[in-house]
């Protein structure tokens, strides 16, 4: 028998507190309804004894009950601070969205006046209107479906982001880009992004110890030790290596300390300007890894190995239970593609 799915408006303090018990307020509610449904039925208690507050708890039930006892409403401020730390901690999210999560967590708040929970679904729709981008919407379900695990904002649907063609570049220009680059650290850096398929981010956090010249592996991790989202293992060219071995002292370097001096902006339009300068399309860390992708596809290595060298989930079946993503294997897949970007 399917369900019929109805929205209901709880004290925060009355809600945290269930969940904080496991109790399943969902399924507390209906056999509340239940039992008054039998008590109204069957003129076994005046209509005047019970409450909403009782009918929402359920009384002395198998199932536990809320306590019906009101107390001071928690604050905004606080919401804010345990949903960025619920974001971070609990969930494990990546800075950057847990950024843009509470960017609009705060201007809904602001629209709201109060704490979310006091919010209606007309004025969920009034909030969400006022911007173009899907990251409000992305919020608002987030925020009252997995953190509060309510219902209101189910019906707001996240629109696909329509398909948009990948402008390759040509070879000639990766190598046009590289020689106006203006240092050879730069130029390390474009080599190693266009032969390994690494995030920005990942680059810029890369350390001696994530470096394995003797195979030319990266493992990349973060600063504190744990793997980067999602990525596995990668490996730079030969090209790359001879470039790598001149201009950094490995040796030399601290372990844990950053191979690149400059940040993820300054690279990304040192990028750009040197594209200006060669005259080409506007080559960035993101062009780059696009590129390496549909390099490695025409060289005739199999998606899932790309995927893999990128640091994607595998999704098919045959990706995620019948491949071998042994370094053995990858470093095999990879060597065997000859990918070259200057030669």
């Amino acid at each position: 028998m399917s369900k019929k799915r109805t929205n209901i408006s709880l004290d925060p303090d009355v809600f945290e507190k269930a969940r904080d018990l496991g109790i399943n307020i969902s399924q507390t509610s209906e056999q509340a309804l239940k039992q008054r449904i039998t008590r109204l039925q069957n003129h076994t208690q005046r209509d005047d004894s019970l409450t909403q507050s009782s009918m929402l708890a359920g009384e002395q039930t198998e199932t536990p009950s809320l306590s019906t006892v009101r107390t001071s409403r928690k604050e905004p401020d606080e919401f804010l601070d345990d949903f960025e730390q619920t974001c971070r901690v609990d969930w494990d999210l990546a800075d950057s969205t847990t950024t843009e999560r509470m960017r609009y967590a705060e201007k809904l708040v602001d629209h709201l006046d109060g704490h979310p929970l006091t919010t209606s679904k007309q004025q969920l729709r009034d909030f969400i209107s006022q911007f173009d981008d899907q990251n409000a919407i992305k919020t608002v379900r987030v925020i009252y479906g997995r953190y509060f695990d309510t219902d209101i904002a189910d019906s707001f649907k996240i629109q696909p982001t329509p398909p948009k063609p990948k402008k390759v570049p040509e070879k000639s220009e990766l190598k046009q880009v590289y020689h106006a680059l203006d240092c050879e650290p730069d130029q390390v850096a474009f080599l190693i992004l266009a032969t390994s398929g690494l995030r920005r981010r990942e680059l810029i956090e890369l350390t001696p110890d994530d470096l394995k010249p003797t195979t030319q592996a990266i493992y990349p991790s973060t600063e504190d030790g744990k793997t980067t989202k999602r990525q596995w293992i990668t490996y730079y060219n030969d090209e790359t290596d001879s470039r790598l071995r001149r201009v950094f002292d490995l040796d030399n370097l601290d372990g844990d300390e950053s191979v690149f001096e400059c940040s993820g902006p300054t690279l990304t339009r040192h990028f750009r300007e040197a594209s200006t300068e060669a005259g080409t399309m506007k080559i960035t860390p993101q062009v780059l890894r696009i590129w390496f992708c549909n390099e490695m596809n025409r060289l005739g290595v199999a998606d899932r190995y790309i995927d893999a060298f990128c640091g994607r989930t595998p999704k098919s079946v045959l990706a995620k239970h019948y491949s071998d993503y042994t370094p053995r294997k990858l470093q095999e897949v990879y060597e065997s593609a000859e990918l070259t970007v200057l030669n």
